[in-house]
């Protein structure tokens, strides 16, 4: 049974969350890497939220668009993919228009064996501690949380 995230402060720069999933890594990058599965479940504001768009090219330069719709508002995260190695481990910029550009973030995720399962570290670095706080103060772990909540019920079916 997966367990919530859990997260970790590195430095002034670099959050660090882990996630376990009861599948294997395979399957967990593919929901990360496939618009149509991205779409069923990464809706992270709860309830009256959807990922209206969902554009991937998961290779080396090649970019990624979502659009978040909620009740009132909506913001998208665009990148470029930076470093992919299918199905283990994705380096990518990413900005987030608020509906202003945040500043670059660049994620590393890896997606681990661990039994049956996969176990996923997103380590996301930005420029400074106060970038990082105002992250964090969107309230954007709680979305992520509910997010892959909704990625082990779609991995169960």
């Amino acid at each position: 049974m997966p367990k919530p995230l859990t997260f970790e402060l590195k430095g002034e720069t670099q959050l660090v969350v882990t996630r376990d999933f009861d599948a294997p890594p395979a399957v967990v990058w593919r929901a990360h890497m496939e618009p149509s599965l991205v779409k069923k479940w990464q809706n992270g504001g709860g309830e009256g939220w959807e990922v209206a768009e969902v554009e991937i090219d998961a290779r080396v330069g090649g970019r990624y668009r979502m659009l978040h719709r909620g009740p009132g508002y909506e913001f998208q995260i665009t990148g470029i993919f930076l470093e992919v190695e299918a199905p283990h481990r994705v380096v990518q910029e990413e900005i987030m228009l608020l509906p202003d550009p945040t500043p670059p973030n660049i994620v590393e995720t890896l997606f681990m064996a661990r039994g049956e399962g996969t176990r996923m570290v997103m380590t996301m670095t930005v420029p400074d501690a106060e970038v990082r706080q105002q992250m964090m103060d969107t309230g954007m772990l709680d979305g992520m949380e509910l997010s892959y909540q909704n990625l082990d019920a779609l991995e169960a079916a």
